[in-house]
């Protein structure tokens, strides 16, 4: 063969390797070079390609502006303690800024609340610190009652609940008077509240500490049943009123601790005297000597008060 006839040959075989290797993966889109790769089946999916993980939420920071406010109150052994709380300041305003449940049925959900969570189960663990001897557990119960109790009372309709001087955008003005149920760290941080926000701190603190319990919720009080077995201590001045709910006993717990005579608008209560796990005699107020209280569960989804299923009907040509 002379080279007039090579010639044409070669330069048909650069055209084809130029086309292979430059010009279709230009137009499809593939790396250009000489590199090899093992081809997907055919049908199969493309390559699949893990997205960027998303940065964690923390919407309270914990080097960002906080709320502290110190406690001194009594233990159950007599002893003075002084307890200091921090609140993340922006999660006491968000909590400020959000609208609040006229049907008391849904409250347990503020006790509940995830993000006071750690505030919550830091005071509790300070309050009532782990014991060794399972007999101590009483005590430490009693730390928790005691300390909410010596929470100043203060009604919600009085400017001097909340630590602005002013009641909060989203105070219900109902007929019978202002309802605010707060937030646990809304309590901290105002350092007062009435009985419901007594009742929903208190609930905060021991479901923290692993216990089960329920609002109670009179005609003009609220307070908190926590489930006992055989709750009947041997020096107590008083029988122990309890509740049954679901088959188990819910022992009567007084959140506030003041005296109801002393009650007015423009003004807070006088402390009383601490009062135990199931003496509802000491609280001195009517309706807690008479009514049965209605049993609210903390984790309360409400039902609608009457509904009715009707069949559907289907029109006279059956389409």
């Amino acid at each position: 063969m002379e080279w007039k006839d090579v010639i044409p040959v070669i330069a048909g075989a650069v055209v084809i390797l130029v086309v292979a290797l430059i010009v279709k993966p230009a137009l499809l889109g593939e790396p250009i070079g000489f590199g090899s790769r093992d081809p997907a089946p055919i049908g199969s999916p493309p390559a699949y390609i893990p997205p960027a993980p998303i940065p964690t939420a923390t919407p309270f920071p914990d080097d960002g502006e906080v709320s502290t406010r110190n406690f001194r109150w009594t233990a159950i052994d007599g002893g003075v303690q002084t307890t200091e709380v921090t609140v993340p300041e922006a999660l006491f305003l968000a909590h400020r800024g959000t609208p609040r449940f006229s049907d008391y049925t849904s409250w347990g959900r503020y006790a509940l609340a995830d993000a006071d969570r750690p505030v919550l189960a830091d005071l509790a663990r300070r309050i009532a610190p782990p014991a060794a001897n399972p007999d101590e557990d009483y005590f430490r119960l009693m730390n928790v009652v005691f300390f909410v109790q010596q929470i100043p009372y203060d009604m919600d309709d009085n400017t001097t609940s909340y630590t602005e001087g002013v009641l909060p955008r989203y105070a219900m003005y109902l007929e019978d008077g202002v309802e605010y149920p707060k937030y646990p760290v809304e309590m901290l941080v105002d350092g007062r509240g009435d009985c419901e926000d007594a009742a929903i701190l208190m609930a905060g603190l021991l479901d923290a500490l692993g216990y089960d319990t329920v609002l109670l919720r009179y005609s003009d009080h609220m307070a908190l049943g926590i489930r006992m077995n055989e709750f009947n201590p041997c020096y107590a001045r008083y029988t122990p009123r309890y509740f049954t709910h679901e088959g188990q006993h819910y022992y009567y717990v007084e959140g506030t601790n003041f005296e109801w005579g002393n009650v007015s608008v423009g003004s807070t209560a006088i402390w009383g005297r601490p009062l135990a796990i199931g003496d509802a005699a000491g609280t001195g107020l009517p309706s807690v000597q008479s009514e049965t209280p209605e049993i609210v569960p903390l984790r309360y989804v409400p039902r609608p008060g009457e509904y009715r299923i009707s069949p559907a009907r289907l029109p006279a040509n059956g389409v």
